[in-house]
């Protein structure tokens, strides 16, 4: 027999509109209101009509997420980044609330704006994008008029109709480079993949920041490609260079760096130090383990998902900047 709204009302305790609102993201309820009906949904096995909800809504219950031009399958593959954050919204939009969730990504200026069709054609009721895009993408974008919350976006922070979520990127740089400064290190290098991009320029400024404060000069070193393949070449130039130790803008950097400077024999920790930024699950899975600034990905994808979905509720207003507190997580490498 199909399960009911009645059905999940009945074992939470709560009345039928109680629960329509909160699988609907509607309404403000005490976190354990909510908790009971999403416990007894879960429980009861229910499963909504969306179809028929749809057409009495209007809405499609689909959520788009858009990533990067930067981002391809190797990324995809290799960045645990990206995972976390499609975990999280996915935990959210469809666990908590029931959307679906469907991927676009941009791979090439020339279909950037391949985006309004993508959106006609699937009715999306709201976007999450998650890094940087030129600007004719981001007009297009605001021109449809759809609820989009950015995440990890600096560069067009003047269209008030989308909402920000970010991290405090430039105190994450800054205590990386102090904790290794507080270590002894004092020849530090930057290392980082389009240190151009507005978010990793902020990273830099809490570098730059940092060792301003210990009066010892700035080195900073990039590349474009893949992050790991990053890190192993600038294991080459840093131990050429006789470096002490480096801040990297991204895990998966210092996760090459680290790899390639045990290739070559040099103790990661005691000889040479490093400090990566993001705390994914690769930097407790290497020896020796990293040490890293922690940006709490899961909770950022989880923020923006409940926003956008307030923003589609009405219960907020559009144009919010959130931005999400650091810590230091000292491991091994420094």
């Amino acid at each position: 027999m199909r399960v009911t709204v009645i059905d999940v009302a009945k074992a939470a305790g709560v009345s039928r509109t109680t629960v329509s609102n909160v699988l609907g993201g509607k309404g403000n309820y005490s976190d354990e209101t909510r908790d009971a009906v999403i416990a007894a949904a879960k429980k009861l096995g229910y499963k909504p009509n969306l179809a028929a909800r749809s057409l009495i809504t209007n809405r499609s219950r689909l959520i788009g997420l858009i990533l990067p031009s930067y981002v391809d399958t190797n990324t995809l593959t290799n960045s645990p980044f990206y995972n976390i954050i499609m975990d999280s919204v996915y935990s959210v939009l469809r666990l908590e609330a029931y959307y679906d969730l469907i991927l676009f990504s941009v791979p090439y200026k020339e279909i950037l704006l391949q985006v309004n069709d993508w959106i006609d054609a699937r009715n999306v009721d709201g976007i999450l994008a998650v890094g940087e895009y030129e600007r004719p993408f981001m007009q297009e974008l605001n021109a449809k008029q759809l609820p989009v919350v950015l995440i990890d976006n600096y560069a067009h922070d003047n269209f008030v109709n989308f909402s920000y979520v970010n991290s405090d990127d430039e105190t994450g740089g800054y205590l990386a480079t102090r904790h290794l400064v507080e270590k002894g290190y004092q020849k530090i290098a930057l290392c980082s993949v389009e240190l151009d991009s507005p978010l990793m320029q902020k990273r830099y400024q809490g570098y730059k920041r940092a060792m301003k404060e210990a009066g010892y000069k700035e080195h900073a070193f990039d590349k474009t490609g893949i992050p790991f393949e990053a890190g192993l070449q600038f294991a080459d130039s840093l131990s050429a260079q006789q470096f002490e130790a480096a801040f990297c803008t991204e895990d998966m950097v210092a996760v090459g760096l680290v790899h390639g400077m045990l290739k070559m024999g040099v103790q990661v920790g005691p000889k040479f130090g490093v400090v990566g930024f993001d705390n994914s699950n690769i930097g407790r899975q290497i020896s020796p383990e990293l040490t890293t600034i922690d940006q709490n990905i899961f909770e950022k994808g989880e923020t923006a998902a409940r926003t956008l979905l307030k923003i589609i509720n009405n219960q907020v207003q559009r144009g919010s900047r959130l931005i999400l507190p650091v810590s230091l997580v000292v491991r091994e490498t420094a």
